[in-house]
């Protein structure tokens, strides 16, 4: 899940984030630098086969379909009140928490046999997980960075943080996480990447506000990032950032494809930029798009509903609140 760009930005008109750049960044590295953490197991850890979560009445079941080159996943919980917050690259596994906050929470990982895992947990914010599904990065209620096992619910704390928004689970085990001073005033937000053997953090970006970073199908990254005439999205290469599109002011709830198809919100509608330079075309209203893996159609909010859309607008799917495609980083729920 990430965080809205709104509760990001509102802080802003309170705070010159330039001026605290000097102050925090260094208060971010340090307190980084210290929280790496010894592996346990929390306790209350809970283990439901499909038939124990179907006699208990808390059955959870998974709905996968295809969707372009993507696949779409609608979550059926046994009652109301639970967020999604990941979904697995294959569809088989999902990640909810019974409430999203600050306080203690519980995470269930939901498997499409119908199995369950539960873990108690300080409060849930985010969570993402590996590409094999193995394992999640959750970030808790707190800002700190856990690795969840998706099999037997061992945790391992891994940085203090705080963070903020959807960690990014890379092909080399590393994590992309936004650190920022505090969860409850993120004035600031830096990106970093974290070795979880070492819990060293080191700055991808200038930028001094970044909301979003989206994996590319090259291997580089784009982020998503403020400056004083707008919201930026910016490729990070090798060579240095450089600029994909400036969407203006107004822009919020950015989402970018793999192929480098870019999304937004702006005053209730969602606009498409099918590729650098290419003006915006809308596609009517809705909020908080996000793409499938392939970059061919996008889910957005629309009252209730989730709607599956075609990049050029058309409603492919329409389903229920909990959904997701599956695989899909930085835009959940």
């Amino acid at each position: 899940m990430s965080t809205p760009l709104g509760a990001i930005a509102r802080p802003l008109a309170l705070v010159d984030h330039r001026i605290a750049l000097l102050t925090a960044l260094p208060v971010i590295l340090a307190v980084l630098a210290v929280g790496v953490a010894s592996a346990d197991r929390p306790s209350g850890v809970v283990r439901l086969s499909a038939d124990e979560a179907e006699a208990s009445g808390s059955t959870i079941r998974l709905l996968r379909q295809p969707v372009g080159g993507s696949t779409l996943v609608q979550v059926e919980p046994p009652a109301a009140g639970m967020s999604l917050l990941a979904v697995s690259p294959t569809g088989s596994k999902a990640a909810l928490a019974d409430q999203v906050g600050e306080l203690s929470g519980t995470l269930t990982v939901a498997a499409i046999d119908g199995a369950q895992l539960r873990i108690p947990l300080p409060g849930l914010l985010a969570a993402t997980f590996a590409g094999d599904a193995s394992w999640l990065a959750v970030i808790d209620g707190r800002g700190a960075l856990w690795r969840i096992d998706a099999d037997s619910g061992g945790a391992e704390a891994l940085a203090d943080g705080p963070f903020i928004g959807s960690p990014v689970v890379t092909d080399d085990g590393s994590l992309i996480v936004l650190a920022v001073p505090s969860v409850e005033a993120p004035y600031r937000s830096s990106l970093m990447r974290l070795e979880p053997a070492t819990g060293s953090a080191t700055p991808l970006s200038d930028q001094e506000l970044v909301y979003a970073a989206f994996p590319l199908d090259d291997g580089d990254l784009a982020i998503v990032a403020h400056e004083p005439d707008g919201t930026l999205v910016q490729r990070l290469t090798s060579a240095g950032e450089q600029l994909l599109a400036n969407l203006g002011p107004g822009a919020v709830n950015v989402a970018v494809a793999g192929n480098g198809r870019i999304a937004f919100e702006r005053d209730g509608e969602i606009f498409v930029l099918d590729a650098p330079g290419s003006p915006a075309r809308s596609l009517g209203t809705g909020g908080r798009p996000c793409f499938g893996l392939d970059g061919s159609s996008l889910l957005v909010r629309r009252g209730t509903q989730r709607l599956a859309l075609g990049v050029g607008g058309s409603v492919l799917v329409a389903a229920d609140e909990l959904a997701a495609f599956a695989g899909a980083v930085g835009c959940l729920p």
